[in-house]
């Protein structure tokens, strides 16, 4: 991929079928792309940027002509394109790449099948069908990241997010939540027996 630029000062797009608008708007070349790491999380990091020069282009996703049902967006608010990736971590990995008004998101697909699956659905796939499943994968990984957003934010209201200090690293952690107490039943005005007390 070779990122071109149509004016000085305009965004940098791709130079592929996609279209896709990167972040960077400035007079250089943008070098890498941040991709959200879809694999090995743990020990990758959340993100990592992958080098846009390697990256090359299988197929795109496109909303297309209406579809009779009711959108409040135009079908090219949300683009994606995917790429093959040679520098990925089984040297065969996969890039998608997201379009929209906020601007350019991916992630990196990086396991033993990710250039199988990508492969098949950028042969054989319609435009329309990868804009479904790219925008499937899109929102579902929005949810995730939003659930355990809110899990944090709840942890630090809660009081139960801890730091502690092992093997000279700083690691912060979740206290599970205490069990409830059982209720107590409130002492009624006569015994088991029937007699008053």
């Amino acid at each position: 991929m070779i990122p071109t630029q149509a004016h000085q000062g305009h965004y940098w797009k791709t130079n592929d079928p996609a279209d896709l608008c990167f972040n960077e708007a400035g007079s250089e070349q943008p070098q890498t792309v941040r991709c959200y790491n879809m694999q090995d999380y743990l020990n990758k990091g959340q993100y990592r940027n992958v080098p846009v020069a390697g990256l090359e282009y299988m197929a795109h996703g496109h909303f297309g002509e209406a579809r009779g049902i009711q959108t409040r967006w135009s079908g090219d608010s949300h683009k994606y394109g995917i790429y093959r990736n040679p520098a990925g971590l089984y040297k065969n990995g996969i890039v998608v790449i997201e379009c929209h008004g906020a601007g350019m998101v991916a992630y990196a697909f990086d396991n033993l099948v990710a250039a199988e699956l990508w492969g098949h659905i950028a042969a054989t796939f319609s435009p329309e069908m990868i804009w479904n499943i790219c925008n499937q994968i899109s929102h579902a990984c929005r949810a995730v990241r939003d659930a355990e957003r809110s899990e944090i934010f709840k942890a630090f209201a809660d009081g139960r997010l801890k730091k502690r200090k092992r093997e000279k690293r700083v690691t912060v952690y979740i206290e599970p939540v205490p069990p409830a107490l059982p209720s107590m039943a409130p002492i009624s005005e006569t015994s088991p027996q029937g007699l008053s007390l």
